[in-house]
């Protein structure tokens, strides 16, 4: 408690003088965009405001009631560019007054026209953090020090979420996340969502937005909250890039090219990689009987691995008018993930002596290959505010996978070998429908409804033979270890929500979701089968009150669900190991979780911006990797549902723009956490924190410099905790404008050979603590080329959803 107390107090010292440098009178220009043939409300206009030295110092966007403020740093002369798709672009000079605080022009009158966007030069950037119902938006696109990275990388910049030194993600404690592509289900995610993050260009990237309510709309898969990664789309004839990056632990080749001209939309985009993952890990058991040890066991393990892998992406469009449009993306994967290590393990009596030490060699292996194909439609209705989206997509994939282990002695003579070879095909279907539906003229009430198909079939054949008990020479068939895993997993789904925009500024959806779910799983040789069948009603509800143009408040509900996948369920034990084994559990069943928030966000326009949230979250059925062990001191692990956790917490995001020249953004998070397992008698609980910020500052000349770092601190688990781990970076950029071409040069962990984290686990019968050491120190330099033209397509009008990008269908 004290280290968190620490953490709040260095984190408000660094926030309060951003807040003390707003002033405290600001210059605010009022006024209203207008249709000149209807004298309507023109929304989402952009408005940019450029100084007597022909600096653009701000720049914004018109309200859904074509309204707009925009704070000024002195009275003077100030030229305003105005410009809307199928409007004409306008400027006009304004003097704003050295004697008023708030100054109002006269409406603006914007005449319909062709889009003439190209001949607009917008240097505004948008926010790096949004506000929306349910959510935050991580506009990462405007991040410059993505340049290079992967996905993983971008996330963890993102407000409210973790991510490791492996690319594992989580969110406040929890790692049962659904992340979706574009709204979209990928199967690459799926498989694993560590490996595919770090297979993801971040250059790809144009947001991410982190849903911790999600919606009625959205999966209820995903206890933790939902993260939805939104691409970059061509929006030129003809443009591109090419992004090239190299270091001392990855190599990687990002290109992408896109088209856009008429009724088409096409972007292909590619991602060739290698990426080396060095690290040691240190292990010291000791067991217990009675409370008196028995034996201890110290293991050194070392790690050092290159993985190549690749994948690709098409995304096409295309505008049948102005009301219809058809859509196909393709998203393939493939690649080899070893994970070949080297082992020493000893085991000592209580007194010390040695009563058993060998060496082992493992080579492990992960070869695979996947596709998401999807295709969609979508038709916008004469009535305004209904539209119609349909969705089909196919996900097959396959996985090649196993490890040789081989035991020798000090004398490297051969003690033991064991072979593992394990083949996965997975074939997924998803159907999906949605619909929105205006009920009133004024367009405040609307009914959203929808309905989704998902047919899983995964088929596992894995073989296992060892050495003979009479001779380490000779391998034999291991055939209680043997089997083909058949598993199907179908979910039937319907969804029903209510959106209200009241009077005052208040906004209500509330909703819910009914899933059925469909488990059978059969093990083909030994003739056992098992089913699990389940009905889940999830409700949820956002309730939004905007106080002024900066200040809101959100209060949300969701129920949410985390289902066990086939990886989770596999009985198929990988015992490369034999000191320590891991297997599925084909009994697991699905963990539900009840989350409340209440947050507020305050946004004072260019300059500032802050959220703050308060949730209180409890998951039943908890699904936790348990380990235990047995009399030789063989531990076994494998998720297990034990425990109610119960959690509450405060997390708290903020942007500055301290200069036209130097942003600050920083995010904070303090949880509790509360275990609670009767069948085990454990009762855990404890805070944790974490801390990040990020700072840029741009240079003359064209030069950017940047600095990030985070800290989390140590972190209560059902069976013990994990130690406290930090992370850090500094990047240099020079822009080479006429040439379209960014060098940036970033260095990751700099002081620092490894970053040690620890997790212990303790129970009656043993206690263990494992060392983990990460080799991630990096220099790393990029190069990135923009080609193409500055034409830019006439965007077609779409229903603004409050809860979710329009693209962003769960």
């Amino acid at each position: 408690m004290k280290q968190s107390g620490w953490l709040i107090l260095i984190f408000t010292a660094l926030v309060l003088p951003v807040l003390a440098q707003q002033p405290a009178n600001k210059l605010v220009l009022n006024g209203s965009l207008k249709d000149a043939s209807n004298a309507k409300p023109v929304a989402y206009a952009t408005i940019s405001v450029w100084d007597d030295k022909n600096i653009n110092i701000v720049s914004t966007y018109s309200l859904e009631n074509g309204t707009f403020k925009i704070e000024l740093p002195a009275p003077g002369a100030y030229k305003l560019e105005l410009s809307c798709v199928g409007y004409r672009h306008q400027e006009m000079h304004i003097q704003f007054p050295a004697n008023q605080l708030n100054y109002k022009i006269d409406p603006v009158l914007l005449t319909a026209g062709e889009d003439v966007l190209q001949e607009i030069k917008i240097t505004g950037r948008k926010r790096l953090i949004e506000q929306k119902p349910g959510m935050l938006v991580y506009n990462a696109e405007t991040d410059v020090t993505n340049k290079g990275g992967t996905a993983a990388d971008v996330l963890r910049k993102a407000p409210i979420l973790n991510v490791d030194a492996q690319g594992n993600v989580s969110m406040r404690g929890s790692s049962n996340l659904k992340i979706l592509i574009n709204g979209k289900y990928s199967g690459q995610m799926a498989r694993s969502a560590a490996d595919a993050l770090n297979m993801m260009p971040a250059a790809m990237i144009k947001s991410v937005e982190i849903v911790t309510t999600p919606s009625a709309k959205y999966d209820a898969e995903g206890a933790a909250g939902v993260i939805n990664i939104i691409t970059q789309k061509g929006k030129s004839d003809v443009s591109g890039t090419l992004e090239a990056s190299v270091s001392n632990l990855e190599q990687m080749l990002n290109p992408r090219i896109s088209f856009a001209k008429n009724k088409w939309n096409a972007t292909l985009s590619g991602h060739i990689h290698r990426l080396r993952r060095k690290e040691d890990v240190l292990l010291d058991r000791t067991s217990f009987n009675n409370s008196s040890p028995v034996n201890r066991l110290l293991q050194t393990t070392q790690k050092d691995n290159a993985a190549p892998h690749g994948s690709a992406d098409l995304a096409i469009t295309y505008e049948i008018d102005e009301r219809n449009e058809l859509s196909f993306g393709a998203n393939t994967w493939v690649g080899n993930w070893p994970d070949d290590s080297r082992m020493t393990s000893t085991v000592r009596l209580p007194n010390g002596s040695p009563v058993e030490q060998y060496a082992q060699y493992i080579d492990a292996s992960n070869n695979y290959l996947g596709i998401d194909m999807n295709i969609g439609y979508n038709r916008i209705f004469k009535r305004q505010g209904q539209q119609l989206t349909l969705l089909a997509q196919s996900s097959p994939s396959r996985d090649k996978s196993g490890y040789d282990a081989v035991q020798t002695s000090d004398h490297h003579e051969l003690l033991y070998r064991e072979v593992n070879h394990s083949k996965t095909g997975n074939r997924e279907w998803t159907i999906q429908a949605d619909y929105v539906h205006p009920l009133n003229k004024r367009n405040t009430l609307h009914l959203e409804a929808g309905a989704k198909i998902i047919l899983r079939n995964v088929g596992n054949r894995y073989n296992v033979s060892a050495s003979s008990a009479q001779n380490a020479e000779i391998m034999e068939p291991v055939t209680g270890r043997s089997d083909d895993f058949r598993y199907s997993q179908d979910v039937w789904a319907g969804y029903s929500m209510l959106k209200v925009n009241f009077k005052n500024n208040w906004y209500l959806e509330a909703g819910a979701r009914l899933e059925a779910t469909y488990i059978q799983g059969h093990f083909i040789y030994n003739g056992t089968a098992f089913y699990n069948n389940f009905l889940n009603f999830v409700p949820s509800a956002t309730l939004s009150k905007k106080l002024d143009e900066w200040n809101t408040l959100n209060l949300s509900y969701t129920k949410r669900l985390t289902r066990p996948y086939i990886w989770d369920l596999n009985p198929n034990a990988d015992a490369s190991d034999p000191k320590n084994i891991h297997s599925g559990n084909p009994a697991l069943k699905p963990e539900i979780a009840h989350q409340a928030e209440l947050s507020y966000g305050l946004n004072t326009g260019s300059s500032f911006f802050m959220n703050t949230a308060l949730f209180l979250k409890q998951t039943d059925n908890s699904i936790i990797q348990f380990v235990e062990t047995d009399n030789n001191g063989i531990s076994y692990s494998s998720k297990q549902n034990l425990a109610v956790n119960r959690q509450f917490g405060l997390n708290l995001s903020a942007t500055a723009n301290l200069t036209a020249q130097w942003g600050l953004n920083g995010n904070f998070n303090v949880n509790y956490l509360d275990y609670s397992s009767g069948a085990l008698e454990i009762f855990r609980s404890g805070w944790a924190t974490d801390f990040s910020l990020n700072t840029t500052y741009k240079l003359p000349r064209n030069f950017s410099v940047q600095a990030f770092g985070e800290y989390n601190t140590r972190m209560v688990t059902l069976q013990g905790y994990r130690t406290g781990r930090y992370y850090y970076s500094f990047a240099g950029k020079k822009e080479l404008k006429k040439y379209k071409i960014n060098i940036t040069l970033a260095a990751v962990n700099l002081f620092n050979k490894f970053i040690s984290q620890e997790n212990v686990f303790e129970r009656p019968d043993f206690y263990s603590r494992i060392d983990n050491r990460y080799y991630n120190r990096a220099v790393k330099l990029t190069v990135n080329w923009e080609f193409g033209g500055m034409y830019r397509q006439k965007e077609r009008k779409k229903i603004s959803n409050d809860d979710v990008n329009v693209q962003g269908r769960g």
